[in-house]
């Protein structure tokens, strides 16, 4: 079977079975905001002058991007924002005081523009990956954390990303789900909560598994996080169709030959469930009977 090889998120703590796979901000919008996470950056990671360089690199590009004229001038801005926020804890901090309504306008607004979307996506999970350093303390907060504790405040947030998974284009759904796991990863409880308030949130999730095969096995990663200690979603999950669908995926591939992805089937089936009596029951009438 032919793999896609495309970039992906790296969860910081990851099961068994994953380690083997590769915003309207109204509370910190605003100088406001800024003026407190600059502070919080200033305590936590020092205050020297090459991390006030990259934080005035970091809203110069926000500004290109937010209020150019030129598509191309913005997409190049885009570009250059991912590659600064990928690899600084300070461009990271500075983007979460400034970056969001920037980049969940272009969501919202800019749909069109598949390039640029694309370049937002992949820079909100750049935002959310923590960066790893030899210096510093294990107890340092991670701006990643915080940023992800930012995006997932608002129902609305998640609500517009979980509308991008309709998206024709394969790039925008496949950063959308890296998103979104990044969020589960750190900001489990409030995920849950959130999806459970949006209409057709899970349906959406779940029509993941029937999509190609590399974001089907990321919906499957998803699924596993947002299913954990979740009655509830874990009985909409199932009612969707999960274990018929799960159980064709295991066919697909292989059976006990399936490897990594037979082991994500069966860990997402173990949430569904363990200690969840109706979707025993399910399961029984469904799969087992059916034997």
């Amino acid at each position: 079977m032919i793999r896609l090889t495309v970039p992906r998120y790296t969860p910081h703590r990851r099961s068994r079975s994953m380690d083997s796979r590769s915003i309207n901000l109204r509370g910190f919008a605003g100088s406001a905001g800024k003026n407190i996470m600059q502070g919080i950056g200033g305590f936590v990671f020092g205050n020297e002058a090459s991390e006030s360089k990259e934080d005035s690199y970091v809203e110069r590009f926000l500004d290109r991007i937010s209020n150019g004229t030129m598509p191309d001038d913005r997409r190049s801005a885009m570009t250059e924002l991912q590659s600064l926020v990928a690899e600084s804890r300070s461009a990271q901090m500075s983007f979460g005081a400034m970056g969001f309504p920037v980049l969940l306008n272009v969501l919202k607004e800019d749909r069109e523009d598949v390039e640029l979307v694309r370049g937002a996506l992949e820079t909100l999970v750049s935002a959310l990956t923590p960066i790893e350093t030899s210096q510093g303390l294990k107890t340092e907060v991670q701006p990643a954390s915080m940023n992800s504790d930012l995006l997932s405040r608002e129902t609305d947030n998640i609500s517009l990303l979980l509308s991008l998974l309709t998206e024709e284009d394969f790039y925008v759904r496949y950063y959308t789900i890296q998103l979104l796991t990044a969020l589960l990863t750190n900001s489990l409880k409030r995920l849950q909560e959130a999806i459970l308030l949006i209409p057709r949130g899970i349906t959406v999730l779940m029509d993941m598994l029937m999509d190609r095969e590399v974001i089907r096995n990321e919906a499957l990663l998803l699924l596993t996080y947002l299913t954990r200690d979740a009655e509830e979603i874990q009985k909409i999950v199932v009612f969707e169709g999960a274990f018929e669908k799960l159980f064709s995926i295991i066919g697909e591939e292989g059976f006990s030959d399936g490897g990594v992805v037979v082991q994500d089937c069966l860990e997402l089936l173990n949430n569904l469930i363990r200690n969840n009596a109706s979707n025993q029951v399910c399961f029984y009438q469904t799969i087992v009977l059916k034997c």
